[in-house]
């Protein structure tokens, strides 16, 4: 599971340079996709092509489909991913608001009876994002936070994990990790 945003986009370009192989039976998916045409740059996935395209694993991304209805786009997600019983490795972000993946508020971060949802994002955009069912099928979790304007989000997340989004989400995943580039202390 791949994170969207800005924060794991330079990683990715990296990746696309220096490719290393994907193992054939691994899928790669978006934690969250905006409902923007394909190839608007506010369109996660199309982001992601130049990645995919140099790692030769395009026909193994599941994709939100952003052409349907959000309702039925985040049902025919759901589809897609419901084979995956494990999924070894997921990253997320985490906005300065602290949401994480497409879900903002404490409601959406304790949904577990489906494994997508669809939103009405703050920045007014309609979205599609996992859910923290799906987290629970993730072996290791990796939140990725970087940059001295999240290091409050990251100390509300450390202090007060039932406050915000993402620390509600991720409460009960028993291997995440908080990787970023701030001295914390």
């Amino acid at each position: 599971m791949l994170s969207g945003g800005s924060t794991p986009y330079v990683i990715y370009n990296q990746l696309a340079e220096d490719p290393c192989p994907v193992h054939a039976e691994r899928h790669l998916f978006l934690s969250d996709e905006r409902m923007q045409p394909f190839d608007s740059e506010l369109n996660n996935a199309h982001n992601l092509e130049p990645m995919l395209n140099s790692l030769n694993c395009e026909d193994r991304f599941i994709q939100v489909n952003t052409v349907l209805p959000r309702a039925k786009a985040a049902e025919q997600f759901a589809t897609d991913l419901q084979p995956l019983e494990k999924i070894d490795l997921g990253f997320l972000g985490m906005g300065g608001d602290g949401h994480t993946a497409g879900f903002f508020t404490p409601e959406q971060a304790r949904i577990q009876d489906r494994l997508t949802l669809h939103t009405d994002r703050p920045d007014g955009m309609e979205g599609v994002s996992v859910t923290p069912a799906l987290f629970q099928r993730v072996e290791k979790m990796i939140l990725l936070v970087t940059g001295e304007s999240k290091r409050e989000v990251i100390n509300t997340l450390l202090t007060e994990p039932d406050s915000i989004a993402a620390g509600i989400a991720l409460s009960n995943h028993p291997n995440c990790e908080l990787w970023t580039d701030l001295l914390l202390g």
